[in-house]
């Protein structure tokens, strides 16, 4: 009798709740159509060192961390472009932390920093780099080895400091000193981290 009532208990605990669960939608997932914040960690993934390509970057804002994707592609694809307020990336006191692996890289801490996402349809990214922002990506076994200081193999050469700034200038103007000034476009997704 009493096993009869215990398995009467258990399939009406079971049935009880999957009824609840039902009945409950979850709420989707609202992004702002303005972000500000600061920048923790910013990676790219460059085509090579003159060519943008994909890239993600992790901005707070109110209490939450949102995850930025986004990728290098014609003007038609694009959806925002990505702007740097100073090229500047690395400085004296960078230094490569954590192993990444052989062909990827990061740097902490870097200059003070401010980018701007901005999206065709009027929403947009404000992000501030500060003391906690890491600045890294896939760059190549090759190239990564020579912005190692034989001395100080942490501390980035000026050639790393140089082929970085070059990158990022891309991104506002996608061939560098040539005459064109058109801006890389980008293919951006944001989500809630």
């Amino acid at each position: 009798m009493y096993r009869l009532l215990a398995l009467f208990l258990l399939l009406w605990t079971f049935v009880s709740c999957s009824k609840n669960d039902e009945g409950s939608s979850s709420t989707p997932v609202v992004i702002p159509d303005i972000i500000n914040g600061g920048v923790t960690e910013f990676n790219v993934a460059p085509i090579d060192i003159n060519t943008p390509g994909k890239g993600t970057f992790f901005i707070s804002a109110n209490n939450t961390i949102y995850k930025v994707d986004f990728n290098a592609v014609a003007e038609s694809e694009s959806n925002a472009v990505l702007i740097f307020n100073s090229d500047t990336i690395l400085t004296d006191q960078s230094r490569e932390f954590a192993n990444l692996g052989k062909d990827a890289i990061a740097y902490n801490p870097v200059a003070d920093n401010e980018i701007l996402v901005l999206f065709h349809d009027g929403r947009k990214i404000d992000g501030l780099f500060n003391l906690n922002t890491s600045f890294g990506g896939v760059f190549g076994e090759a190239l990564i080895s020579q912005w190692r200081d034989p001395g100080d193999p942490a501390k980035p050469t000026q050639k790393a400091k140089d082929d970085i700034m070059n990158l990022v200038q891309r991104y506002a103007d996608t061939d560098g000193p040539g005459p064109g000034t058109a801006p890389q476009y980008l293919f951006v997704k944001v989500t809630k981290s």
